[in-house]
């Protein structure tokens, strides 16, 4: 026992023996069980790798799991008290050797249960990183995730009450950690005040969740829905808020997700960040920073994204959130305390960076969306006056958001209006693709029939006047049809589907016309040209290069298969 020890007056040792073992089992089960479904996910992302790249990035998300799978076991296994106080100092079951009371100089609780310790420095523990783990001798950690977060407090409190008494008769004083947890507790119960509910982001997110279960439940993909089916949604898309004028699009967009996963990302990104928001500025204001982040997002993607493929999801609204958070605790940091700051700033940069970065790798993300939303978010977080400043009247800060709410709605405005001509017209697209099953049904009907009555003729069991009247009645209808139906849509010839859409109506034109031709020659019609005979055999070459465009198309993109299409509410005016 140390000398200082009976100073201290811990003469009755004080354990905390784990309480939460089950609940730390059940994790390292999940993290073995989901390890290999992240690994493989992992690997996914990156297609245009080789495959060896690809099982070493798969492997570096296994391995950690794994590693955290087997240390949480080994904690919970353990039958050693997680932590424990005596005279000889602080241990535990992943603290040992003791940390002696007369070296200990201060600790630090950290939201997760993890129990930071600052020992004097001295040649066996100086006070900097070492090894490739980057461990501080002097700065021991002990994770608390064991202890209910009542009994974590009780330990927190223990410690400090033991080392204020060596700290007071050393003449030290209060101990700095002691200090910044006060004013944390401090600063988070105003916060409880002013806001005692976040119902703003409780509201979103039942909203998102609410939508993709909509979806589900009128027959779209719960995992991977389709691009037109997510367009009948109110995907957002260049085309249809440009040239259709639905400008509304812009926000439903960031209401729809592309599945299950993208959902959850996108929710458990806004959740947490969410809530300190909304204390921090208010109900009101979190909505406002969400819906201009949401249509600055939406706006921007049409420039980019949007151009040529469908976007939906709340990424933009969620990095607004994110965006506001820093600037409007940058904003106030002299009334935030500086352990929230540094650990807001720290969590926060790291994910908006990994995100951006991630986005602009990635070809499916819409990474344009993601940096609008975050402009907007920084902007409004900046500018918006929060309800901890007791110098700033209510009234005030509510004309600020109302300017602000139309200054964003302004530059969105004129985002959409300066927004290059779209490479693609999505509803005439996919108006195609709905029609093009029905089309190469009655297509392929019609030219089998005229096929068998091309064999009768051959075969002499009819004339030629016979032949093109039959001819004329299997393929008329049916070209009638397809012209009546494709002709009025606008589909970019270069565009697959505008590809097959012009083939349909050449070939069916190239056959009216050589029919019309054949029997104008068969009346003898005075009008007929002097070169029909040339003309009819230049249609022919024409119709055999344009089957065989049409069956090369066909085979690289395959038509879509004809099933009952997904139920979708109805267009808003």
């Amino acid at each position: 026992m140390q000398q200082d020890a009976p100073d201290t007056g811990l003469f009755t040792p004080l354990e905390f023996a784990p309480t939460r073992r089950r609940e730390s089992l059940l994790l390292a089960g999940l993290l073995v069980l989901a390890g290999p479904g992240l690994a493989w996910f992992a690997a996914a992302q990156l297609p245009g790798l080789a495959p060896a790249w690809r099982v070493l990035a798969g492997l570096a998300v296994l391995l950690p799991c794994w590693w955290l799978a087997r240390t949480l076991w080994r904690h919970a296994a353990s039958n050693a008290p997680v932590l424990r106080l005596d005279g000889r100092g602080i241990s535990g079951a992943t603290l040992q050797p003791p940390v002696p009371w007369h070296v200990l100089e201060d600790a630090q609780l950290e939201r997760g249960g993890m129990l930071r310790l600052q020992r004097r420095p001295d040649a066996a523990h100086p006070d900097q990183p070492q090894g490739w783990l980057r461990r501080n001798p002097a700065r021991p950690r002990v994770s608390l995730h064991l202890l209910s977060p009542r009994q974590q407090d009780i330990a927190y409190d223990a410690i400090h009450a033991r080392l204020d008494v060596l700290r007071l008769r050393a003449g030290a004083g209060e101990a700095a950690g002691r200090r910044a947890t006060r004013d944390e507790d401090a600063f988070e119960n105003h916060l409880d005040t002013l806001v005692p509910t976040p119902w703003a982001l409780y509201a979103v997110v039942a909203a998102n969740v609410l939508v993709w279960a909509m979806n589900w439940a009128a027959g779209l993909s719960p995992v991977r829905p389709s691009s037109p089916e997510l367009f009948a949604w109110g995907a957002n898309a260049a085309s249809a808020v440009v040239l259709d004028g639905q400008w509304w699009r812009l926000l439903t967009a960031a209401f729809l997700h592309g599945g299950i996963v993208h959902l959850s990302f996108n929710m458990l990104g806004l959740w947490e960040a969410g809530k300190q928001l909304c204390r921090l500025l208010g109900n009101g204001q979190f909505a406002l920073v969400y819906g201009a982040s949401a249509l600055a997002g939406s706006a921007a993607s049409l420039h980019y994204a949007a151009q040529n493929a469908v976007s939906v999801g709340a990424s933009g609204a969620v990095f607004g959130v994110l965006g506001a958070l820093v600037t409007a605790s940058w904003h106030y940091r002299h009334l935030v305390p500086a352990t929230n700051l540094r650990r807001l700033w720290t969590g926060l940069g790291f994910f908006i960076g990994y995100s951006l970065l991630h986005g602009f790798t990635q070809e499916n993300v819409d990474n344009a969306a993601h940096v609008g939303g975050l402009a907007c978010g920084m902007l409004l977080g900046l500018v918006l006056l929060a309800p901890i400043d007791r110098q700033v009247a209510a009234r005030r800060r509510h004309k600020r958001a109302a300017a602000m709410g139309v200054l964003a709605a302004a530059a969105v405005g004129y985002s959409v209006l300066a927004t290059p001509v779209p490479r693609v017209w999505h509803a005439q697209v996919y108006a195609a693709q709905e029609l093009l099953p029905d089309t190469a049904r009655r297509f392929d009907q019609g030219f089998r029939q005229m096929a068998l009555e091309a064999q009768r003729l051959q075969r002499g069991e009819i004339r030629q006047p016979v032949f093109l009247q039959n001819a004329e009645r299997a393929i008329g209808p049916a070209c009638s049809a397809i012209a009546e139906e494709l002709a009025p849509l606008r589909v970019p010839r270069w565009e697959p589907t505008g590809r097959l859409v012009q083939m349909y109506l050449q070939i069916c034109a190239i056959t009216t016309r050589s029919l019309a031709l054949e029997q104008a020659m068969l009346r003898r019609d005075p009008d007929l040209p002097a070169d029909a005979a040339a003309q009819l055999a230049q249609l022919s070459g024409q119709m055999q290069l344009a089957l065989r465009e049409l069956a090369e198309s066909v085979r690289r993109a395959p038509l879509p298969a004809t099933r009952k299409p997904a139920l979708a509410p109805p267009t808003p005016p």
